[in-house]
This record gives C-alpha cells, sequence and structure tokens, in this order.
C-alpha cells in the first residue's frame, strides 16, 4: 500500500473523522507542502516545507533523556550513520556541544543536516533569550540552528512565560542568520493567539507530545495550527518504550508485520507529522527509521485512536497554562 502524508492545511484534502484526520484523495505526485495534500511515497530523506519557505524532514533523531558526554555522541553518530538527517536537541537536556560534535564528526555537510534546539523557561524574556540562544548556536558548534524553538510557555518559569517578548527575541535571532527557522513547544491554542493578536509572525512547528493515547484530547490544537499553517511536530510517539502501552499497538503490529513502535511512527507519518524517535539502543534507531515501506489506512487510525483515554503516561502537559506575555515592544 503506497504511503499517503497528509499536511494538514486545506479541508478539502482531509477530513476529521471521530478526531483524526484521515486523506480521502491522492491526486498523484505533488511537494509535501503546508498547501499541498498528499504524495504517494516518502522516505526518510523526504521534507515537509515549512510555512517560512524552509524545509523539515519527516523524521528525525530525539536526544531526550539521552546522558551527556559518550551517550548523546555515539546515539547521534548511530542515527546518522544509518540515516537520519533530523537531530532534536534542547538547552535543558545538557548535550547540545555532543549532538554538535557527532554531527562535525559525520562527515556529513552541514546544508544536509537539520538540527532543532529549544529556549529553557528560566531564560525566558527579550535580553535573556537573545544571550541563550547565541550561546545554544556556539555550543552546539554548526554556525546555525535550523529551528529553534521556544520549550515552553512558561510551565517551570517562576516569573511567567513571557511568550510575546520572548518570541521577539527569536524572531531577532533569525534576522541575525543564528536560525533559520523559529518555533514553539508545549503551546496551547491560548498561547498561540497571543502571538497573533500581538499581530507577531507565526511559529512554524508546534512541538508536543501526541499519539493515540492524547490524540482526541488534542484534535482542537491540532486543527487550530492547521488553520494556521503551524506544522504539529509529535514527542512521545514510542510512549517511552513502555512495553504495556506499546501492547496496545501489537495486533496492528502482527497485521502489518512490523513492531508496535513501527506502527506508532507510522501513524504519525500518515497524519503528516514529522517524528522524532529516540533511543540509545543501535537496533532500535535503525528499527525506528524503518516505516516508509507500510503504510496505516483509515480504519488503522481510527482503530488507534479508540486506545486513548488521555493518560500522559510521561511527559509534562503546559498546554492549559496562562498566557504571560511580558514586556511587548512595539513592532
Amino acid at each position: 500500500m503506497a504511503a499517503c502524508l497528509c499536511v494538514f492545511v486545506s479541508v478539502s484534502v482531509c477530513l476529521l473523522v471521530i478526531g483524526v484526520w484521515v486523506c480521502v484523495s491522492c491526486l498523484g505526485p505533488v511537494s509535501i507542502s503546508t498547501m499541498a495534500g498528499c504524495a504517494p511515497s516518502a522516505g526518510p530523506t523526504s521534507t515537509y516545507r515549512l510555512n517560512d519557505g524552509n524545509e523539515i524532514p519527516i523524521i528525525g533523531f530525539g536526544t531526550y533523556r539521552i546522558q551527556p558526554g559518550q551517550e548523546t555522541y555515539a546515539s547521534v553518530k548511530t542515527a546518522l550513520q544509518v540515516g537520519y538527517r533530523m537531530i532534536d536537541t534542547a538547552e535543558l537536556y545538557r548535550n547540545q556541544a555532543d549532538v554538535g560534535r557527532a554531527c562535525r564528526d559525520s562527515g556529513i555537510p552541514r546544508a544536509q543536516l537539520f538540527v532543532t534546539s529549544k529556549l529553557w523557561d528560566a531564560e525566558h524574556g527579550y535580553d535573556k533569550a537573545l544571550q541563550a540562544g547565541r550561546k545554544s548556536v556556539r555550543e552546539l558548534g554548526l554556525d546555525y540552528i535550523d529551528l529553534y524553538l521556544i520549550h515552553s510557555p512558561g510551565a517551570n518559569s517562576r516569573e511567567g512565560g513571557k511568550i510575546v517578548e520572548t518570541w521577539d527575541a527569536l524572531l531577532q535571532l533569525k534576522k541575525e542568520g543564528l536560525m533559520r527557522s523559529v518555533g514553539v513547544s508545549n503551546f496551547g491554542v491560548q498561547h498561540l493567539d497571543a502571538l497573533e493578536t500581538h499581530a507577531r509572525e507565526m511559529p512554524v512547528v508546534n512541538q508536543f507530545e501526541l499519539h493515540p493515547l492524547v490524540f482526541n484530547e488534542r484534535a482542537a490544537l491540532v486543527q487550530y495550527c492547521l488553520d494556521k499553517g503551524i506544522l504539529v511536530q509529535p514527542y512521545g510517539s514510542v510512549l517511552s518504550g513502555h512495553e504495556d502501552l506499546l501492547r496496545k499497538a501489537s495486533a496492528m503490529a502482527r497485521t502489518h508485520r512490523k513492531t508496535p513502535a513501527q506502527v506508532l511512527l507510522r501513524w504519525g507519518i500518515d497524519q503528516g507529522f514529522p517524528v522524532i524517535p529516540k533511543s540509545v539502543h543501535p537496533e532500535r534507531i535503525s528499527e525506528n527509521l524503518n516505516v516508509f515501506d507500510f503504510a496505516l489506512s483509515a480504519n488503522d487510525i481510527l482503530t488507534l485512536n479508540s486506545i486513548g483515554g488521555g493518560k500522559l503516561p510521561d511527559y509534562w502537559n503546559p498546554l492549559t497554562l496562562a498566557v504571560h506575555a511580558g514586556d511587548v515592544r512595539p513592532k
């Protein structure tokens, strides 16, 4: 069955059916972009076009909870060797330098890599965010960051999120050429609304926990991002490897002759989400990339979503946090 990647922009291409977006027509080879619907096939080097014109790979390698130092370095090197070209890190992870060293030592040209990092809550505010963003670029040692995100709207900030003030700093870093694209993470509708209310450029990406267990509860946020041309990037796709949760996808995995983790990753890809699985085990790093020789049907996706219930097994949920704009400077 050919892969059908549906990018959430045009309702004429996608329909929301019981809380899940499914593709209802493929019109032949089309550039995957924020204004195009379906492509008949894809692979690990395929990309989505962001709303600023830059491109992001369909699949990447996450580094959350990977220990700084040799463990991060070795895992990222393995990921790059087997074919990943997007690496996701953050100031909070304390492994930016190791990610950068692995990228440099890989021998892969910089232009072929896509590196994401994130600004932590403690660095919110215009001046602090500028300093933190420049520091992240130095730590990575890669000249620029492809995608720089506000890590959260202030879940761990004592002074409030200052999200508009902080966003202005990210836009400035982009003007300086240190960041190619800028976006957000863990933002709810109210936080994104605040940026639009203050007439700010909208993020290219909103990265938050998204998988069948929580999709129905977060469908409204997915819809909002669709309407605003913001690409949704899930994390937590393989449920942190919890066997009791992965078993929920085991029957479907047997049908497709895949692992439950591969089915859950395909769940995201078939709905137009760029996914970022993580592992420190070389065999699983390779396995997570091997998801381009099958596809899920609309019924498969509906079945997976029926195992939901809103359980958040491992990750924080700042989506309902109040909005704190900060010191908003005139445009």
